[in-house]
């Protein structure tokens, strides 16, 4: 079964996982981050743009339900969902999908995008912003070095630089020393579940609307998505994101437009899966089962009464 997110224009883009992750705690803030001995790998994520999502659905799933307030058990489960999805397709670049500055590194001040994961604040002065990021870096580790007409990023380590092809940010998000809070991926996760739960319940009284209904339009704003023209045999839009969760928030945006295939929550379990139609009710066809046999057994029981 094709069960492809149709993607339109040229989605192609580098992004950066470590083969072992970590928690740390900063200040009693618990962050993710690449361990000492990790080594990096690039990829494409439009390439495995279906379990990219899903993965990250998952978390968002998991933590909203009502159990994961209090039950340690949860908790530990959300975590290890995280660091798995890390190692499968590496940190969100939140240090540049939260801000409208392009560069950010030089700085003085950032402008923070509205109903961003990580701080309710307008402004922050830059240098402070950055810290956020490398709260475990030693001194030496990262050196932000200005120049007249530029800025550069030296790292006391092997890891991807770009010289200029990409903005300069870039070099950190894919530096051993950048971490990312918790909570803040375990916010985005939420987010984006809210986002389709809410579409869902649209989606059902569709016949009822008059007009467009932007869905949580206070929540779901993604910023910072580029793009370019193209010409080889044919003209194609070339996108640009500097973050995985711009990457992410563009994915989900195709595969809910998609007339081809379905994103759909399952009858039985209550998972998220892409159903190839309108028709496809259940993430598996153990559930299928599960749910059929539930059926037959309330039927029965009926007639017995």
């Amino acid at each position: 079964m094709n069960r492809k997110i149709n993607l339109i224009g040229s989605f192609a883009t580098d992004w950066i996982r470590y083969s072992d992750y970590e928690y740390k705690k900063s200040s009693n803030t618990e962050y993710i981050v690449p361990t000492k001995d990790a080594v990096f790998s690039m990829y494409n994520p439009f390439n495995v743009a279906e379990d990219l999502l899903l993965d990250l659905m998952r978390i968002g799933q998991l933590a909203l339900r009502p159990e994961a307030l209090n039950k340690p058990e949860m908790n530990l489960e959300i975590k290890n969902n995280i660091l798995v999805f890390a190692k499968k397709y590496g940190l969100f670049g939140f240090i540049s999908s939260c801000v409208y500055n392009r560069n950010i590194i030089g700085d003085e001040h950032v402008l923070f995008i509205e109903n961003n994961p990580v701080t309710k604040e307008k402004t922050m002065n830059g240098k402070e912003y950055i810290r956020q990021f490398i709260p475990f870096a030693e001194e030496g580790d990262v050196e932000i070095k200005e120049y007249k007409k530029c800025v550069d990023i030296v790292k006391s380590e092997d890891s991807p630089k770009f010289y200029g092809k990409r903005p300069v940010v870039m070099d950190l998000i894919f530096s051993r020393f950048y971490a990312e809070q918790v909570n803040w991926i375990i916010d985005f996760a939420k987010m984006i579940v809210s986002h389709f739960y809410q579409l869902l319940t649209y989606r059902e009284a569709s016949g009822y609307l008059t007009e467009n209904v932007t869905v949580m339009t206070d929540r779901f704003h993604a910023e910072k998505i580029g793009f370019k023209i193209n010409q080889l045999d044919r003209t194609t839009i070339a996108w640009e994101f500097d973050s995985l969760k711009t990457t992410i928030e563009t994915i989900y945006a195709f595969v809910v437009t998609d007339e081809k295939i379905f994103l759909s929550r399952c009858k039985h379990c209550g998972n998220i899966f892409i159903a190839n139609s309108k028709r496809e009710k259940y993430c598996s066809p153990s559930c299928r089962n599960c749910s059929n046999v539930k059926k037959t057994r309330a039927r029965k029981s009926k007639a017995k009464e």
